[in-house]
């Protein structure tokens, strides 16, 4: 059997550390090129509860700008998500992550990861989270965050079946509804962004931490 698994918000818990880091760069941003944001804590109070609503990281950015009439910076503003952390910065996994992949992998489970964003940026995540690249089988990480093709692709260089590949992801429409068109089963991870959707019915199975996998399985 194949696992594909997303990254942020499934593996480690990119809500909780990551994004709050990078928030707070995008208000610096705007102070740095004389943008009057006002009160500093309460721009990035406002900026988390923004976030909380939104679908994507980019939208929020997106959305803070179009507030404080700065778009002009959106393309610096979103590069500066994929900027590297700082050398110390460390980033947790969601709960019993390193656990539970140890455990499928001595069950014979094929381990992936199908991940959107900078593959630099991605790969670094990764190993500030303390996870092996060499547990998993394949790293896929498309730019465009489209995943059907990489989906197809794993059932190609696998040969395994699609009804014995789970995909796990946070966001339903982007983790999700590729890999259910190609008849995967489909495990909701309800954990940062994915706590902003309800399961759809054909969502398979519905967790809150990685830990749950393994009674699915």
């Amino acid at each position: 059997m194949l696992i594909a698994f997303d990254l942020d918000d499934t593996l480690i818990d990119t809500s909780g550390a990551v994004t709050p880091y990078k928030l707070r760069e995008v208000i610096n941003l705007l102070l740095e090129r004389g943008i009057n944001i006002g009160s500093f804590s309460t721009a990035i109070q406002e900026m988390e509860a923004l976030d909380k609503t939104c679908v994507t990281s980019k939208d929020t950015v997106r959305l803070t700008l179009e507030r404080y009439q700065a778009l002009h910076l959106i393309d610096d503003a979103y590069a500066l998500y994929s900027m590297p952390l700082p050398k110390d910065f460390m980033i947790p996994t969601t709960p019993h992550a390193k656990k539970v992949l140890q455990i499928l992998r001595q069950r014979g489970y094929i381990l992936t990861i199908v991940t959107g964003g900078k593959r630099a940026y991605q790969l670094e995540k990764l190993e500030k989270a303390g996870l092996e690249p060499s547990i998993f089988s394949k790293i896929s990480i498309p730019e465009d965050s489209k995943k059907r093709p990489h989906y197809e692709d794993l059932l190609k260089e696998f040969l395994v079946p699609p009804r014995e590949c789970i995909a796990v992801g946070d966001r339903i429409p982007m983790d999700l509804a590729p890999a259910h068109e190609l008849g995967f089963r489909t495990v909701h991870m309800r954990w940062g962004r994915g706590l902003r959707w309800n399961k759809e019915d054909w969502v398979d199975y519905s967790i809150h931490e990685l830990s749950e996998l393994l009674e699915i399985l």
